[in-house]
């Protein structure tokens, strides 16, 4: 066999990829060895497994990346009282959706939102979902808003559905909001105040933690963007150990 002859048989020898990990592989060397129909069964049922927890994991990596990309919130819708003082602010969905969809989909990430109305209350229910498959969901249910005299009964519904919708969606997707940062409104949080705020946080073992401690923030706090950014890593960090101690 001549030198050149060696080097044309060498150069179509293929080296398998070993994918010894995906069920898929075991599945076809299942079926070549002619496996029976209950080994076959567990076999896709492996491969079902298999996929959900890639798309969880899937999804988890999604978020994270969504949330150490999103914007401050700014709280700029006013409510006043009749004389005209501003009460308080808040963030309205559409402008918290019109800051963050575009993230939202850069990361293959979707929403959709469903609404139960009971005699009493009603419920919104945000499913977040990833390009792979999973999803996660999202409830808030809310007392009917005080009806005014100037209030239908279907006015009255949509009101609390729009705050109940607002709250799901923020708590979906761990965004927490920030007020109107001017010198008029607020003063700057002090560097003091900030590193409280930070180690208050660090100390927070469940999402539930996160919230209370978010609550005794002053507004001040709230407001500054690292200690927003520090807040929201934190919730991504608590979801991550979650999803993996169930994966576990």
């Amino acid at each position: 066999m001549t030198e050149e002859k060696k080097v044309k048989e060498k150069s179509v020898v293929v080296v398998p990829k070993d994918d010894s990990n995906n069920p898929q592989s075991l599945i076809i060397q299942a079926i070549d060895k002619g496996a029976s129909i209950e080994v076959m069964e567990r076999m896709f049922t492996l491969q079902e497994r298999w996929e959900k927890n890639q798309a969880k994991k899937a999804f988890d990596q999604a978020m994270a990346d969504f949330q150490s990309e999103l914007p401050e919130i700014k709280k700029l819708k006013e409510v006043r009282d009749n004389g005209g003082k501003t009460l308080y602010k808040y963030a309205p969905l559409e402008s918290i959706i019109g800051q963050v969809k575009g993230i939202l989909s850069k990361h293959g990430l979707s929403y959709s939102v469903k609404t139960e109305v009971s005699a009493d209350k009603v419920k919104s229910i945000v499913f977040i979902k990833h390009i792979a498959g999973h999803s996660e969901q999202s409830e808030m249910e809310t007392p009917l808003a005080t009806k005014t005299g100037i209030m239908s009964q279907p006015q009255q519904i949509a009101a609390t559905a729009t705050f109940s919708k607002r709250y799901a969606f923020m708590n979906a997707l761990g965004i927490m909001t920030g007020d109107e940062d001017n010198e008029q409104a607020l003063k700057p949080a002090t560097q003091g105040e900030i590193e409280t705020a930070m180690e208050a946080l660090d100390h927070c073992m469940t999402e539930k933690d996160l919230l209370k401690a978010w609550s005794l923030l002053s507004k001040e706090q709230k407001a500054n963007k690292d200690i927003i950014r520090h807040a929201n890593e934190i919730k991504s960090n608590i979801k991550n150990e979650n999803s993996q101690s169930k994966s576990a």
